[in-house]
């Protein structure tokens, strides 16, 4: 069993979706774990957008240097799952322990597919990035913007506290109006330079991971992570909801999540967990 009583956890949030979305996921961790997060990607100018998220990786890695100062257990969702993986490969003595949440795992020959689309206008078709630079950004200041999201198909599964904690997070108030300040463009950007390189990572993971999938999921599906699991040698979770399943049911998710790395922390076999 580990000395230090004190956890240091790192998490990735899913794309479009600041750090501060999932508050009631981390409130509900236990005592001990001392969450930092980067509260969007993208933002940082030193860190632009770059193919198969390689700057983005890099920003996850300074974020953990520059931060703690002891290896952390990384938590990433979708997009913050794949970042949390690769930077856990190049980097594993930052790591103590993985758990991925419905990463978009681009495998086999899928990957060779995206890889072509990726240089032509169909990558805006078959990932969000489409719609998402299309996407309302300016509301009247009194508008409900819950009630707003709550009505729209990618949250309507999603506690209602965590979209609250999503609108505070992800807009701000200013000249009579609410703007969306998670810049629609970045996300954007984001789903275009999905990793289709993935199978570049196969056997540099170190230490303990656990991938976790929705039971809906349109993601993370079984024809994607089969090659993934298989490479990694990883423990695999199934958790009854979507994609967004973290934020749908937080509370959940995060004793799923402490029961995890408590049995890393005492080694306990991560099968008699499941």
């Amino acid at each position: 069993m580990e000395k230090s009583s004190a956890v240091n956890i790192h998490f990735a949030h899913a794309n479009g979706f600041p750090a501060g979305s999932y508050r009631k996921l981390f409130g509900a961790l236990n005592d001990d774990f001392h969450v930092s997060a980067i509260e969007k990607y993208g933002h940082n100018n030193r860190f632009p957008i770059s193919k198969n998220w390689g700057n983005q990786t890099q920003e996850l890695i300074e974020s953990i240097e520059s931060t703690q100062d002891k290896p952390v257990y990384a938590i990433g969702h979708s997009f913050g799952g794949v970042v949390s993986y690769m930077a856990a490969c190049i980097r594993p003595e930052l790591f103590k322990g993985l758990i991925m949440l419905d990463p978009p795992m681009i495998t086999g020959v899928t990957r060779v597919f995206f890889r072509g689309a990726k240089a032509t206008p169909l990558i805006d078709k078959i990932t969000p990035a489409g719609k998402t630079v299309n996407r309302c950004r300016q509301w009247n200041k009194d508008e409900d913007l819950v009630a707003y999201f709550q009505s729209r198909a990618l949250f309507k599964n999603i506690d209602s506290d965590c979209i609250r904690d999503y609108v505070s997070s992800a807009t701000e108030e200013q000249d009579q109006h609410r703007h969306l300040h998670f810049k629609p463009e970045v996300e954007a950007s984001i789903f275009r330079n999905i990793p289709h390189d993935i199978y570049r990572y196969y056997g540099k993971l170190t230490c303990p991971a656990l991938l976790v999938t929705g039971k809906h999921t349109q993601v993370c599906t079984e024809r994607r992570i089969r090659p993934f699991i298989k490479a990694n040698n990883l423990i695999h979770n199934v958790f009854d909801g979507g994609h967004m399943f973290p934020l749908e049911s937080p509370v959940e998710t995060a004793q799923l999540i402490n029961q995890t790395i408590e049995g890393w922390r005492n080694a306990i076999p991560a099968t008699k967990l499941l």
